[in-house]
């Protein structure tokens, strides 16, 4: 009894000291927690009021800021691919060109970033500048035209970062769906926050191979020759020539580009339409062209007679389409601009093919906006 009653004791003893013990480590192990918290909270402090560099489109290393909440767009297009980038938003813009802003107006974009709308005016034009509004803001980084080298001289001398975007006249390609890529992953290098857009990439090329599956099936004898109306000013038509983005759009669909032997935004006469005379004539859209399908069908373009044009006489003329932008240019909308221009040039082929529908998942999905019939049926109504 002896014996039991002193190995009791002695489990009663081991079992005080050994939660002693623990409770020792419990409070050294919550000391030591507190402190690595105190560390890692102070680390993000120190990375967020910190700087890293990036490689722009214009070849120049950059310093910026690790926290960005004020940013200024020179002359480039991005807005509708920073919309992309942000699901939907449009956060920390404070000024951007003025005739950006027109452009939203008609798009959907109005609708689904309105705080774009409340964005200073930083230039009148793409073609203009004013350092003075732009130091004003304060921003954190200026986005500009890494092909621009005359706005990059003057907007570097205010000291502000300096991203340049790539346009046309880059190193690679204008090829729209590349190009709005590479700004995405230009976005998540100043964002630091490497591989964000890859699911929605994938999403987009996943429509673009289906689409070019389909058109891959199309008999060489059956793809029709196009042409892109760009501009036309003062009476003189301006094409999209070899190496521009609507050449790039030409070349996925498998047509040939009448203007093909031109190079870039080519300025041509009247007479040379007449004599390319293509099957199917694309019109740009606003920002850049007034003219619509209606007034060609209805021949009322001052100094250019359509009614004798193939594509006229067979009703293929059409205007390009607003998303959340011009869908001509490098926008997020790239994959569903491919469907939409293959779905016209090839409807024989694309008979299945429920675009509205599509259109609908994407903005849902990516950009976290529910489409209603209304702003589909504008989107191809201009």
């Amino acid at each position: 009894m002896k014996k039991i009653t002193k190995k009791l004791s002695l489990i009663l003893v081991l079992t005080i000291i050994l939660g002693l013990f623990s409770s020792c480590n419990k409070e050294e192990s919550s000391e030591v927690n507190n402190k690595e918290d105190v560390v890692t909270n102070e680390t993000k402090e120190a990375k967020k009021e910190g700087k890293h560099k990036i490689i722009d489109h214009a070849g120049n290393e950059v310093e910026v800021p690790n926290n960005i909440e004020r940013i200024v767009i020179d002359q480039i297009p991005i807005l509708s691919t920073y919309t992309a980038y942000h699901g939907g938003k449009a956060p920390y813009i404070v000024g951007y060109a003025g005739s950006l802003k027109e452009v939203i107006s008609d798009t959907v974009l109005k609708e689904m970033a309105p705080e774009l709308l409340k964005a200073e005016n930083t230039v009148h034009a793409q073609s203009d500048i004013n350092i003075e509004e732009i130091m004003k803001l304060k921003p954190d980084v200026i986005f500009y035209n890494a092909q621009n080298k005359e706005h990059f001289e003057q907007l570097s001398k205010t000291g502000i970062p300096c991203v340049g975007f790539a346009t046309v006249g880059a190193k690679t390609p204008a090829d729209p769906i590349n190009r709005y890529v590479e700004w995405l992953k230009l976005l998540e290098d100043v964002f630091e926050e490497k591989g964000k857009m890859d699911n929605f990439v994938d999403a987009g090329n996943n429509i673009v191979k289906d689409v070019e599956q389909r058109i891959a099936k199309v008999p060489e004898n059956e793809r029709p020759s196009a042409m892109i109306l760009w501009k036309y000013v003062q009476g003189t038509p301006i094409v999209a020539g070899k190496g521009v983005f609507g050449d790039f759009w030409l070349r996925r669909l498998g047509v040939k580009n009448v203007a093909g032997e031109a190079k870039g935004f080519a300025k041509i006469n009247v007479e040379q339409i007449y004599e390319w005379n293509p099957d199917i004539l694309f019109l740009d859209g606003p920002g850049l062209l007034d003219i619509k399908t209606k007034d060609v069908f209805d021949n009322n373009v001052k100094g250019i007679d359509f009614s004798n044009l193939n594509s006229v006489k067979n009703r293929r003329v059409y205007n390009t389409k607003l998303g959340m932008w011009n869908w001509f240019t490098p926008n997020p909308d790239g994959p569903l601009v491919l469907a939409w221009l293959a779905k016209s040039t090839y409807p024989e082929y694309f008979k299945d093919y429920d675009l509205n529908k599509i259109i609908k998942e994407y903005y849902s999905k990516w950009y976290n906006y529910n489409l209603n019939d209304k702003e589909i049926e504008d989107m191809f109504s201009i």
